[in-house]
């Protein structure tokens, strides 16, 4: 299962802002990771509706995973719990000798346009707590 971290440009600066406005950057960190999660999950479940030889596959997309903390950086887990069914997923999204990708469920997780909106997401839930906090 892909890990979500938090990145974009500018991201050191914009923290240190938060906390010079002793604002909550952990709170703030939390709430952009999630925030990520929410934009890709639907975006997955759609593209797994053509996908229902069992629905083991489905049932297996991570929808409420919470952030982990290792120090001071900050991850959520997005996309399938490989132990729970989603090893298919795998097969699915890079396909096989006898089967085609699926480039759809691919970028859903991984594409460039998700990539981007996601950078979107964070940067914004960190500007508005700055300027929430007068800043």
């Amino acid at each position: 299962m892909p890990k979500m971290k938090i990145e974009f440009d500018g991201f050191d600066q914009v923290v240190a802002r938060i906390n010079k406005l002793e604002g909550d950057v952990k709170k703030t960190s939390e709430k952009a990771l999630k925030a990520s999660r929410d934009y890709i999950t639907p975006n997955i479940k759609k593209e797994m509706s053509k996908h229902k030889r069992t629905g083991k596959t489905a049932s297996s997309i991570a929808e409420n995973e919470s952030v982990k903390w290792e120090g001071s950086k900050a991850s959520i887990y997005v996309g399938f719990k490989i132990k729970e069914g989603g090893i298919a997923s795998i097969f699915l999204m890079y396909g096989t000798p006898k089967m085609k990708k699926d480039q759809k469920l691919y970028n859903a997780i991984y594409g460039a346009s998700t990539l981007r909106k996601i950078k979107n997401i964070q940067e914004n839930i960190f500007y508005d707590e700055i300027r929430r906090m007068g800043g």
